[in-house]
């Protein structure tokens, strides 16, 4: 049996940081250590971490209890690319940018892949997708993602719904490795046969 929840009755939302890049990469002339800032531009279109991302914001002190913990939640709300993606503290000192919203389970009736899941479906993203169309700047309040209702089944159907996902995406993954490879045979038999 599932139940209808908003997201704010099973996870505490909280915003991203405005903070500012530095420009100096030199650490050793500058005598507070970097901490890394997370924007919209360090993930992939599928909306994966990159693997190298140099420190980037000098410390201050009230970033320690922005500091992003694993299982975490980074929700883009800002821009023409809603998405959500786990924090699995890839690497230490991590805080969000401004235009993340971060979202902390605080009920143990949902798994965190499983809102990762919901705040990524199609259907979740048409809701919010509307305001690229009414807004310059599209985005998604606090108040808005808060008030989202989402269904929430027993953990082993939400098991099973990741699960399935996780295989849906690795075989899309392996479809798009087949196209490259093929279009890239493809290119070198017709370059070479007008050489």
């Amino acid at each position: 049996m599932q139940k209808i929840y908003k997201i704010n009755d099973v996870a505490k939302i909280r915003s991203g940081m405005v903070v500012t890049k530095t420009t100096n990469r030199n650490e050793e002339k500058l005598t507070n250590t970097f901490v890394r800032l997370l924007t919209t531009s360090d993930f992939d279109d599928d909306g994966i971490l990159q693997k190298k991302i140099q420190p980037n914001a000098i410390y201050k002190p009230i970033f320690e209890k922005n500091y992003l913990k694993a299982g975490e939640i980074l929700f883009n709300a800002k821009g023409r690319r809603f998405f959500a993606m786990e924090f699995k503290e890839e690497f230490p000192h991590c805080i969000a940018g401004s235009t993340f919203l971060v979202l902390t389970i605080t009920s143990n009736e949902v798994l965190p892949n499983y809102l990762l899941w919901y705040l990524n479906h199609e259907e979740t993203l048409k809701v919010f997708n509307a305001k690229i169309y009414t807004q310059t700047l599209p985005s998604i309040s606090i108040k808005e993602l808060a008030d989202l209702e989402i269904a929430i089944p027993d953990l082993e159907t939400q098991n099973n719904i990741v699960h399935l996902d996780q295989l849906k995406n690795k075989k899309l993954k392996i479809r798009k490795q087949l196209i490259e490879l093929e279009n890239q045979y493809i290119n070198t038999l017709t370059y070479k046969k007008i050489k």
